[in-house]
């Protein structure tokens, strides 16, 4: 009786060791597929933060030049004004000196 005691025992500890040793596997299993779930996390984290930093870039240098041109634009429209008024102030001179001159020509 004793004896099948121990061997029951002995049985039921069998078996539990080797569900023991299943539930080891498979807790191994599942952290190494979380682990490996985390690195492509991790990598995929980096890419969209590369991804931000050079689209972030490329958004600056695009204002940049938006600058740079909206710049050039004024500097030349300034000019053609300038320009615009001397040759208003030209043809009004051009104008007077005509009208000084038919005004002597009709003394």
């Amino acid at each position: 009786s004793l004896q099948m005691l121990i061997g029951q025992h002995d049985e039921r500890l069998s078996t539990l060791q080797g569900e023991s040793a299943q539930h080891q596997q498979d807790a191994q299993r599942e952290l190494s597929n979380l682990k490996q779930l985390m690195d492509q996390h991790d990598e995929r984290l980096s890419t969209l933060r590369e991804e931000s930093a050079q689209s972030q870039e490329a958004a600056q240098n695009e204002l940049n030049s938006l600058q740079m041109l909206i710049g050039q634009h004024d500097e030349r429209l300034s000019t053609l004004q300038g320009e615009s008024a001397q040759h208003q102030q030209d043809a009004q001179r051009e104008l007077s000196n005509l009208k000084q001159l038919m005004d002597q020509h009709d003394e």
